[in-house]
């Protein structure tokens, strides 16, 4: 099983999203990768945003049993690969804590937090997208 994962800043919107799409559509293409998440500046056990559990649910997909993850929270060398929302947290990852380069890659999603449910709307359309990219590469 290869695990990857999905880093924004407070675990509570965007990479929790994108955690709950990937699996999903890894489970129902039956591949052989898992996502976790955690946000940089995360406080461990917090609920995600009700705005981003209900557009999830929107298109099949439940984060209502998330709850936020540290960066410490992970043995980070143990995941394939790293996909982050910003060039800031991929920076932090790979000049603070010293994460490969080749390891991290930048998604570019913007913060919905505190937005409107059509603002986390965008957003999922955003990282389902990308998802869509990531799962084929682990397709072939």
């Amino acid at each position: 099983m290869k695990n990857v994962l999905f880093v924004c800043t407070g675990n509570t919107c965007r990479s929790p999203m994108a955690e709950g799409i990937f699996n999903k559509r890894a489970e129902e293409k039956g591949l052989d990768v898992r996502a976790v998440s955690f946000g940089m500046a995360a406080v461990p056990g917090l609920a995600p945003a009700e705005n981003a559990v209900a557009v999830c649910r929107e298109i099949g997909v439940d984060i209502s049993g998330h709850r936020t993850h540290f960066v410490y929270d992970f043995q980070l060398e143990e995941f394939e690969k790293i996909y982050c929302m910003s060039l800031s947290h991929a920076t932090i990852l790979t000049e603070s804590i010293g994460i490969p380069e080749d390891k991290v890659e930048i998604i570019g999603v913007v913060d919905p937090y505190g937005g409107s449910l059509e603002t986390y709307r965008m957003c999922r359309d955003v990282l389902a997208a990308a998802v869509e990219e990531l799962i084929a590469r682990y397709e072939d």
